[in-house]
């Protein structure tokens, strides 16, 4: 099995992450600004970071997904 994200889905999963960690804790105003203005000045779909977040989230997934299939395959059948 083959997941791979593209830099439109990368940015849809970061965004949302970004919108839980304000939504989810207490952080001053002049912080959820800053990340917001991160998110929007630094982290565009087609910007440079965030093409290297996707690369580094699709090779993490793929390392994810190589290391379950491997563990399937020594599992004993009786489990």
């Amino acid at each position: 099995m083959k997941v791979e994200l593209d830099s439109d889905e990368t940015w849809a999963l970061m965004s949302y992450v970004v919108d839980r960690l304000l939504r989810g804790t207490d952080l001053p105003d002049a912080d959820r600004a800053r990340i917001r203005r991160w998110r929007s000045e630094q982290m565009r779909p087609a910007g440079e970071p965030m093409k290297l977040l996707t690369r580094k989230i699709n090779e993490d997934l793929a390392r994810a997904l190589q290391t379950k299939q491997r563990s399937q395959i020594r599992k004993p059948d009786w489990v």
